[in-house]
């Protein structure tokens, strides 16, 4: 999957709910140049409308901003202007900020100026600074207020990077816009970001190969601490970003 093609969850939640379809519930993975596209999801009869609706409440809305906030970032390989940050902002009241870095991480602006928690980017570092152009990165900085998820894409001048535009959001804020928040949970580079109210499985899901199951697969189900839950990831440039419901 890449930030130019439809949302995966989208894809899915379409599927099921087309007439005719029954329990056919295929996708197949279709590989572009910077990883899979769409899930492949094999689900038995008896679990259709149960993650039918957990889809469509839950999942989608928050996936579908995250979609078009990565296709705004693809298409930015210089430094944003003010009036670009603000409608990002704007657009996505769910944003803590937006930072402008230089190669070696110095800040050299930020929207809003007075930012909740204290960052220092370095989570992004080096790594990012092999970023081809319009890939979006992602990476989780701890603060003494919580994780903070950040997105960067290359800032190039003359088809060097100079630096990074840095989008960046708490999870507790991304997950507000689900039906019901306690019904998810989140896993970030291997880390669980937001655990719903699974505070108690989360070690057990950290414990997960979360590398290894996305390697071929993006999508699936796996059973922790006698619980099963399915899961869907979401491809961000070269990282995952996964999304845990319960089946009940």
């Amino acid at each position: 999957m890449n930030q130019f093609t439809f949302p995966v969850v989208l894809v899915l939640a379409l599927l099921l709910l087309t007439p005719g379809c029954g329990g056919i519930t295929e996708l197949r993975d279709r590989y572009w140049p910077t990883g899979p596209s769409e899930y492949e999801m094999k689900v038995s009869g008896k679990d259709i409308d149960k993650l039918q609706l957990k889809l469509i409440e839950n999942i989608y809305p928050i996936d579908t901003q995250l979609s078009m906030l990565l296709r705004r970032m693809s298409v930015r390989d210089d430094r944003p202007s003010r009036e670009w940050k603000e409608n990002l902002v704007r657009d996505f009241p769910w944003l803590n900020g937006i930072a402008v870095l230089d190669d070696e991480n110095t800040e050299l602006s930020r929207y809003p100026q007075d930012g909740i928690k204290q960052l220092e980017y370095s989570p992004l570092f080096p790594r990012a600074l092999e970023l081809p152009l319009g890939q979006t990165m992602m990476e989780v900085e701890d603060t003494p207020l919580g994780p903070e998820l950040l997105l960067a894409v290359a800032v190039y001048q003359d088809f060097e990077i100079e630096g990074l535009t840095v989008v960046h959001f708490d999870p507790r804020s991304f997950v507000a816009g689900s039906a019901d928040p306690e019904e998810i949970v989140v896993v970030c580079r291997e880390r669980v970001i937001w655990p719903g109210q699974y505070q108690d499985l989360q070690e057990d899901l950290e414990r997960v190969e979360w590398r290894e199951l996305t390697r071929k697969n993006t999508s699936g189900k796996i059973e922790v601490d006698n619980s099963r839950f399915f899961w869907f990831a979401r491809a961000v440039g070269q990282d995952w970003l996964i999304y845990l419901l319960k089946d009940k």
